[in-house]
């Protein structure tokens, strides 16, 4: 039974419209540029993030922890100021998956790869497991992982840490210092014939 309320359904249910948007080919939409919403998060010096992100426009307030999971998903774009506000420096923006690469996501992971959860793939946000800024992360297929919005939420507002080891599985670090495996949904092992393929179905002759 999904525990959200109907206002955060609502929120869900947008920001998959805007997710939509910024995943489609600007060259088969109308116009030259893609709608989004701007959220503006200030960091100091020494890289301690203020405790809420603002919209663009200043209206709205949200967690710190909301502006860090959407950043896995739509990018940041690093603005330097100075003590008045004034703006003295813009870097490049940091990397997206790309609808490609969230195929190969999908086609590897099948869905959110939390343990126990069973949303799809097309209920999923692409994961970071190394922070663009801290970790000087890459957005690499390997470095990247399927989790539904609560669990990727969750990870964000917790203490949880996602991880690969030398085996390239990915494992999940618990806050009380367990660990877990995350394993893909999908049974590709079949192409590497680890397990047995599924049974051939059977047509009757006519």
């Amino acid at each position: 039974m999904d525990p959200r309320t109907n206002d955060q359904l609502s929120y869900d249910l947008l920001l998959d419209l805007i997710r939509t948007g910024t995943l489609a080919d600007p060259t088969a939409v109308f116009g030259t540029r893609q709608a989004g919403v701007r959220l503006v998060q200030q960091i100091t010096v020494d890289g301690s993030p203020a405790p809420v992100a603002v919209t663009e426009d200043g209206l709205t307030a949200l967690p710190a922890a909301v502006a860090e999971r959407r950043i896995c998903e739509t990018g940041t774009i690093p603005v330097t100021v100075d003590a008045c506000g004034n703006p003295l420096d813009v870097g490049r923006e940091s990397r997206l998956f790309t609808p490609k690469q969230r195929i190969a996501l999908a086609i590897r992971d099948g869905g959110c790869r939390w343990t126990g959860c069973d949303r799809p793939a097309s209920y999923c946000e692409a994961h970071h497991i190394d922070e663009w800024a801290r970790d000087d992360g890459h957005t690499n297929i390997d470095r990247g992982i399927l989790l539904c919005r609560f669990h990727h939420m969750q990870l964000h507002h917790g203490q949880w840490q996602i991880t690969r080891d030398r085996k390239h599985d990915f494992v999940l670090h618990h806050p009380d210092g367990q660990r877990s495996l995350l394993h893909p949904r999908l049974p590709l092992r079949y192409a590497w014939g680890d397990i047995d393929p599924p049974p051939k179905r059977f047509h009757p002759a006519a």
